[in-house]
């Protein structure tokens, strides 16, 4: 038996009773799991196993195929007030999305579960603006997957913080509006400094302080636009869940 603490992050019916989920843990990945009866009304594993649920799963030696199968659960926090918001449970959706494309079963992954939790409950008592939280997610998910982008100076004159500067999205790094190359086809977004210092923050942080910070209105577009850009060019894929949520949010900060 395998006793492991973990979050809900897809979930498919099979049959008539039984569904397939996957549990991001901290020590072993992703793990597909099959629970047996979680249809049923009678079922005690609904609550504990319904999407974004985090909980004490008990996973027996035998296996479905790829899957282990439930032995029991226990639930933990099922971050009920999260249901209460649709484009909370998009953003969150988005989220999982993510991180069953880029994680792989049998990697450590405690950082990206702290990550995930601290989301989720951060969307559930609504304390941080959704667009914050979304930003976070997506530049320290990037740094954590190995896409760290540098922040320490101008790649050209070495200028700690300039004014105004231009971030490249493929190359990870920036330069002094003045010193950006005119002539380059690439993806650049241009910022403020009070947007550099927030990815800063958000990457080198430690973990306590990475949703601890306050960003004008001036320069949050920019940080905005900058976090998603790259996680989607790095990792080379785009998700039907942000389009969603940027359809039902109203907000689509690359347009």
């Amino acid at each position: 038996m395998l006793n492991v603490k973990g979050v809900v992050l897809a979930q498919k019916p099979v049959g008539e009773q039984d569904r397939f989920i996957d549990i991001l843990t901290a020590e072993y990945g992703v793990i597909e799991v099959l629970v047996k009866g979680a249809s049923k009304i009678s079922s005690k594993t609904g609550s504990a196993t319904q999407l974004f649920s985090y909980a004490q799963f008990s996973l027996a030696d035998k296996k479905h195929g790829r899957a282990r199968i439930l032995g029991s659960v226990s639930p933990i926090s099922i971050f009920y007030g999260l249901r209460s918001s649709v484009t909370a449970v998009a953003l969150a959706s988005y989220f999982s999305q993510i991180i069953g494309f880029s994680v792989l079963p049998k990697d450590g992954t405690p950082e990206i579960l702290r990550l995930m939790l601290n989301c989720l409950h951060f969307l559930s008592e609504k304390t941080h603006e959704e667009h914050k939280l979304k930003a976070v997610f997506e530049l320290r998910m990037a740094a954590l997957l190995g896409f760290m982008p540098d922040v320490v100076m101008c790649r050209k004159c070495g200028t700690y913080l300039p004014a105004e500067l231009s971030f490249s999205v493929e190359g990870g790094y920036f330069c002094c509006r003045a010193c950006r190359d005119p002539e380059s086809l690439a993806q650049w977004i241009d910022m403020p400094a009070a947007s550099l210092q927030a990815v800063r923050h958000i990457v080198l942080s430690d973990f306590e302080r990475i949703f601890s910070f306050r960003i004008g209105e001036a320069a949050q577009a920019p940080l905005y636009a900058f976090a998603e850009a790259f996680l989607q060019y790095h990792i080379d894929r785009k998700f039907p869940t942000l389009e969603f949520y940027q359809a039902i949010s109203g907000n689509s900060v690359l347009s």
